[in-house]
């Protein structure tokens, strides 16, 4: 059967997350409907890089479809894009093999995190950034992301549900960047900050929970030295509360091709 390699990007509010579920709306759930509209056949299969939880969204989700059509990359492109909901779109597509595991085959992903300073929700954010109604403490903030980088066990920083080996993640980089105010891609009043974070892996929820500590250091709750301390120990203490998913976007999936 031929396989092709699709990058989505997707508005992940109204999906219970990237994975078919038993019962709910899902981004793979509605990707298959299109392969089988697209191939005429109920024979298709996807699989993709990692789930995104439900509300989480994406801009560089790699997905391998497998339907029985020939059909040149980018003509699949445009018919998938012709039956998807508007929340999902293919940006790009390619053959490939059907040995690609765009899971284990993966060696870095990028996520980023988004979030305002409001006293109030902004009605235009809601869906697309976080909000933290507090005031933040920018520069301990920067220094407790810099604590992440490296090879670390994040034993304290995930939430069980998936069956995992081992704990032990590397990552690579870690910094909050201020993106000027009215600049893209949201342009709502005041500064929109990021929590940029390129890792080899990532475990349930876990960038979310770095972030919740990050916050948690920002708002002076717990010192920037207790994010390296709970790196260090297996104490299943949180640092913060679980970052909301609308902050949370998946970047770019690295693979050894690009």
């Amino acid at each position: 059967m031929p396989s092709y390699r699709a990058t989505l990007s997707y508005k992940g509010t109204r999906f219970q997350g990237w994975q078919v579920q038993p019962e709910g709306l899902t981004v793979q759930g509605e990707l298959n409907k299109a392969l089988a509209a697209v191939s005429k056949s109920s024979e298709v299969r996807s699989i993709g890089s990692g789930r995104t939880d439900a509300g989480v969204h994406a801009r560089g989700q790699v997905a391998r479809v497998d339907i029985p059509l020939v059909i040149n990359p980018e003509n699949l492109l445009k018919a998938l894009n012709t039956h998807l909901p508007p929340d999902i779109r293919i940006v790009a597509c390619e053959n490939c093999e059907e040995t690609f595991q765009p899971t284990f085959d993966a060696i870095s992903k990028y996520y980023s995190y988004f979030f305002i300073q409001h006293s109030y929700p902004d009605p235009l954010a809601g869906e697309l950034v976080a909000n933290y109604g507090f005031p933040l403490d920018v520069t301990k903030m920067r220094e407790a992301c810099q604590l992440f980088v490296g090879r670390h066990d994040f034993v304290n920083f995930y939430t069980e549900g998936t069956e995992i080996n081992s704990s032990v993640r590397t990552i690579h980089s870690c910094e909050l960047i201020e993106v000027a105010a009215g600049g893209a891609p949201f342009p709502f009043h005041g500064p929109v900050y990021e929590i940029r974070i390129h890792g080899e892996g990532f475990l349930k929820q876990m960038v979310r929970m770095m972030v919740g500590a990050v916050w948690s250091v920002g708002r002076r709750k717990i010192p920037a030295s207790e994010i390296a301390v709970s790196l260090a120990s297996a104490r299943r203490e949180r640092l913060g509360a679980v970052a909301p998913p609308e902050g949370l976007y998946l970047m770019r999936v690295v693979y050894p091709s690009n």
